[in-house]
């Protein structure tokens, strides 16, 4: 998963804005949890292998959650405004305290949280965009 997909990063006139989806931090954060990168290489000769012997070790390049997070933070050095989306991923134990513990570090550097729940459109809005995309399509 690349940084792109969980932290969006953009200027609007001089401020530097950033927005945050836990729903995709949290399915990086239980990958980096899984385990599934931690293979061992297979030790032994061709007479004593199984089946799959010639089978190269997993190689999963991964990053110990605690760089991860101290990562996002440096990522958002600068940032004076942090929209946090889709919060109710942030249920769960250890990754509810360490997004809470990165969200209290950015207020601390003075940076504006902003949490959105729900649709970014008003419904008005949408309604419009539905009429005119149905007006076009006719």
């Amino acid at each position: 998963m690349n940084r792109r997909d969980f932290l969006l990063l953009r200027s609007e006139e001089e401020l530097q804005l950033a927005e945050l989806s836990c729903e995709k931090l949290f399915v990086l954060y239980s990958d980096l949890n899984s385990g599934f990168h931690e293979a061992e290489a297979e030790e032994g000769t061709i007479d004593d292998a199984d089946w799959w012997a010639g089978e190269p070790p997993l190689l999963i390049h991964s990053i110990d959650p605690d760089e991860f997070f101290s990562s996002v933070m440096q990522d958002l050095k600068g940032v004076d405004s942090l929209t946090v989306l889709d919060m109710e991923w942030v249920a769960q134990g250890d990754f509810r305290i360490r997004v809470e513990t990165l969200l209290a570090a950015v207020r601390a550097r003075g940076v504006e949280v902003v949490f959105q729940l729900g649709e970014t459109k008003p419904a008005q809005q949408n309604l419009e965009s539905s009429q005119s995309s149905l007006g076009s399509t006719a």
